[in-house]
Formats: C-alpha cells, structure tokens, sequence
C-alpha cells in the first residue's frame, strides 16, 4: 500500500476471521494482526470508485488492477464483491451519514460555515452550534438528525458557560464530509432549487444582521462571502460589492466575559439592496423569528422611516 499522511498503524488482538492467516501462532483462537488502515476519506474514495467501475461492466480482475495502479492498494475480490452487494461499507457501524444532498444537508453546511463549529476529541467527531436564538439551534438539530436518519431531531440545551443554546451530533463520516474546504461543498449547495435557499437562510441565521432596512451579511473569508453574492444573484436578490467592515488587529471586548482579544483577519460586510428584501423574504428568509419579524416589518409601507430597529 502506498504511503499516505495522517494513515494509522495499528496492532490488536482480534477474534481471527475466516480465512485470516495470522503470522503469530500463539494461540489457537486469537491472532495479533498488523493492518495499514487508509483514513475514512480514502476509505469512501475508494468505495465509490469500486461502484463506479462496477457500473462499467469492470471486471473483478481489472478492477484489482486498476484499483493497485491508482491507489497503490491491493483490494480482495471479497472486499470488492461485498462493498459491491451492499454487505459491508467503508464506515463499518458509524454513526450512518448517506452522502446525498438535501435541504437538510445544505442547511447544516451553511450553519457550520457560519456559527457552527467541528469538534475532533479522538472518540467522537462532533458538529456542533452555540447560538443565543433557540429557534435556530432546534432546526440545526433537526436537520441534523434527519441526515444521519435520526428519529427525533438532537436536544437543544443551555449553556451558562457560554450563555447560548448548544446542539451537537456525532458522526465521523459526516464529520469528514465537512471538513474540508468550502468549495468541495458547492455540489450539495447547488443541488437543486431547495438547496439553495436552505444554505443561504442557516448562513444568514448565523451571519447576516438586520437594522433599520438594511440587510447585511459578515465573514472574514471574502471568497466565500462572493459565493454567497452569486448565489443570491442566481435567485434574483441583489447585492452590493463585500467591503472591510473591522480590519485586522482589532480590539474587542466580550461583553458576557469582559475579556479582550485581538481579531486575526479583515472582517467583510456585504449589504443587499433595499428593493432586494422582498425577494430575501420570498425565496430565503430566516429561520430566526426576532430576525424574520424584522424582516416582514421592513415591507410594511405604513411603518415610519424614522424607527429603528436592531438585531
């Protein structure tokens, strides 16, 4: 097998399957078994490539032999037969994760992308959101458990450490899903007509601003807020060009501690027109209420210009 970083070595006493050779003779019912495993996203990489090939009309034999000259990797012909008859998957019993895109899926990236967070503790790979609305806490949890084939969305609970509702779920095949660069995402956001909207209203939950009637939307990565542009121009919203709103080095104070800290990068912020907000309204909206009432309140005409309103 060829080399590749972050891949495991491991030594364990296992229970010796059928057909198993052990290269330790010590005891007649347990083997020491020495195996080169391939992180998890080589692992499905691999596994959709079998499928692929399968699709083909591919060989058994020519798949080996593609499978050693791209990869480096010997695969069984019963390692390819199973994947391929659905008896075992790369993930083993992990916490189950399908890999199809939906609106569930699509929210969940632009609630990670925005206010989420991955956590890695060794045993458990986490996605979790700490967020001061519950509102938005229950439907990431929703969401969540409805792609890893939950029956009940994930509790929500309160934070006192941190002041805010925290939700969380664990999956590490999920978990190697989304952490990586935001532009291998683009598939399951543009999927289809609802995927759109829905990572636009979770990345708008987490990042955009309403006050007055102005709509505004932050980040420190500026590609990703010029995605976040073009997509809203796909559906007919328009916005004005991203600029600095908080340059880097910054410093700011956390009102719920009273501790200081430096900002490491450019904070962006990027406005939608005025007579955009209809269409925000129509085809994303928030899944925030006090956001979402704001939101409704601005196309009131009767409204006076002169109150303000902060969110």
């Amino acid at each position: 097998m060829a080399n590749e970083p972050h891949t495991i070595r491991a030594s364990m006493i296992v229970e010796a399957p059928e057909g198993f050779t052990s290269t330790s003779q010590a005891h007649s019912h347990l083997k020491v078994r020495s195996t080169v495993y391939r992180p998890l996203r080589s692992r499905i990489e691999l596994y959709r490539f079998v499928l692929d090939l399968n699709r083909r009309g591919v060989t058994y034999n020519k798949m080996q032999k593609t499978i050693f000259q791209k990869y480096g990797t010997k695969l069984s012909k019963a390692s390819i037969s199973q994947w391929i008859r659905g008896i075992h998957h790369p993930w083993g019993s992990l916490n189950q994760f399908s890999l199809k895109s939906s609106p569930e899926l699509a929210y969940v990236i632009g609630a990670i992308l925005s206010d989420g967070n991955l956590h890695n503790h060794g045993y458990a790979h986490e996605m979790m959101l700490s967020v001061k609305d519950p509102d938005f806490a229950r439907a990431f949890g929703k969401c969540l458990a409805k792609i890893l084939s939950k029956k009940k969305p994930y509790g929500i609970h309160w934070s006192d450490k941190r002041g805010r509702w925290t939700v969380q779920g664990s999956s590490l095949i999920l978990y190697e899903f989304l952490n990586r660069d935001w532009h291998e995402l683009k598939n399951s956001i543009e999927h289809c007509e609802k995927c759109k909207p829905a990572f636009l209203r979770a990345f708008f939950d987490g990042e955009g601003s309403i006050t007055r009637r102005q709509l505004s939307v932050y980040n420190t990565d500026l590609q990703l807020l010029l995605y976040v542009k073009s997509l809203l121009g796909s559906l007919g919203i328009e916005t004005l060009a991203p600029r600095v709103s908080r340059p880097a080095n910054t410093i700011l104070k956390d009102p719920s501690t009273g501790k200081t800290y430096r900002t490491r990068k450019d904070c962006y912020q990027m406005h939608l027109r005025r007579k955009a907000l209809p269409i925000f309204q129509k085809h994303v909206g928030f899944t925030i209420s006090r956001k979402q009432q704001v939101l409704e309140g601005v196309r009131e005409k009767s409204r006076p210009l002169f109150q303000w309103y902060q969110v």
